[in-house]
Formats: structure tokens, sequence, C-alpha cells
């Protein structure tokens, strides 16, 4: 069941240029238009437009790695719970969210924030008074859940 502060997902309709307008409005409204704080800490993306009209964070909450092509590619499960980013991030003290960080092998550190019930994560790189926001996506397959539990397990904070 998810928590009451937890907004309905986003439905994709199949049209891909409104589709991208209303999801692009709710990375507006969540990330640029109002601050968003984790922890007292201000959460910033990427805000480079390498291509097209929109910065790498939003891409990086609707779109994943493609690991044949290395292109980064619509996820539908990315964007349909993106309504869900800020909310868990803003809710992070609820008991239905687990917070911890994580040394990764390329030696940074990274704050796990995941919505376990729901199989939603989003991942941070913090640094004095910001965040900067990774990207954020739905826990697909056994396999990942189980690397997230692990790393939760063994936790260091």
């Amino acid at each position: 069941m998810a928590p009451a502060w937890l907004p309905d997902p986003f439905v994709i309709s199949g049209d891909w240029a409104r589709d991208l307008a209303n999801l692009y409005e709710i990375f507006q409204a969540d990330f640029k238009r109002r601050r968003c704080n984790f922890r007292g800490k201000r959460i910033i993306f990427d805000g480079r437009v390498l291509e097209g009209a929109y910065e790498e964070g939003f891409w990086h909450l609707i779109t994943k790695t493609d690991q044949g092509t290395r292109e980064r590619l619509f996820d539908g499960r990315r964007a349909e719970c993106l309504p869900w980013c800020r909310p868990v991030l803003c809710n992070c003290e609820d008991g239905e969210v687990k917070v911890w960080n994580w040394k990764e092998g390329n030696g940074k550190i990274r704050t796990y924030v995941w919505l376990e019930s729901l199989d939603y994560v989003v991942i941070l790189e913090c640094k004095g008074n910001i965040c900067f926001l990774l990207t954020a996506h739905h826990v697909d397959g056994n396999s990942t859940r189980r690397k997230l539990e692990k790393k939760y397990d063994t936790r260091e904070t």
C-alpha cells in the first residue's frame, strides 16, 4: 500500500510529444520552480542541455542506458514514477523509506533513498549543504532488489 503522501504515478498515453511535455512539467514544478530539500540540504541536478531542450537531470529520471548501445532510451517505469521523486525525498523520515550512505567502488559516497514497498529508489551524491540528484528509478527485478538489500544491510551509516 502506498503512503498517503505519495501521488499517483504518471500515466503514459502513448503520445510521445504530449507525454514528454507533461513529464517535463512535473520535473519543472518539483525541481526548477521551487526548491527541493533533502534533510535540510538543497537538491540540485545536472542542468547541462546536451541535445534538444531538456536538462540531463531530467533525462536521467525518465531514461536508462541501453547496455548494448550505451544510448539513453525512454524507460516507461521510470517515467511513471517521476511524480514520486520529490515526495520520497521530502518524506525520507517516514518509516516507509530506507535511507543510507554507501561507498561505491569508485570511492564516491552515494545516498540511497528507497521506498522499498513500491520498489522506487532515488540516488544522491551529497557534499556539504548540497545533494546532487544522480538518478531515480523503479527497481526492476530480484537481482537489483537483492543488491540494494545487501547495500542496506552492510551500510556504514
